[in-house]
């Protein structure tokens, strides 16, 4: 599976539609945990989400995002779980534990997803 989690100063990036880095993180059958960095440079929505897709995402942990992106990128089969804010290492060990709809994930004026799912479901 294939995680993205768009990162800034070690936590979640408020802003997904203007973030620049992203987390991509790699788990193979055994639970082990690949990561590296890329880049997003694009600065229009369509191309942006061209730039995700084209690295495989299976699901997209990110902050807030624009309904014109969130659409497209739903329209690419990617789960997003949207709303979430922390430290990056809190938020993945709340995604693989299946706790990441806790309130304190949350952004500011978010409810919790009801969609968020373990990683194997």
């Amino acid at each position: 599976m294939r995680i993205v989690v768009p990162i800034w100063n070690n936590k979640v990036s408020p802003v997904l539609d203007t973030a620049s880095r992203l987390l991509v993180l790699d788990t193979d059958i055994d639970n082990r945990i690949s990561r590296s960095e890329v880049f997003l440079d694009e600065q229009d929505i369509s191309r942006r989400c061209f730039c995700i897709q084209k690295l495989g995402v299976d699901v997209l942990i990110c902050g807030a995002i624009s309904r014109s992106f969130s659409d497209l990128l739903a329209a690419n089969d990617i789960r997003l779980i949207p709303g979430i804010s922390g430290d990056i290492e809190e938020i993945l060990l709340a995604f693989f534990a299946g706790t990441l709809d806790q309130r304190k994930f949350l952004m500011p004026g978010c409810r919790p997803q009801t969609t968020v799912k373990r990683n194997h479901e």
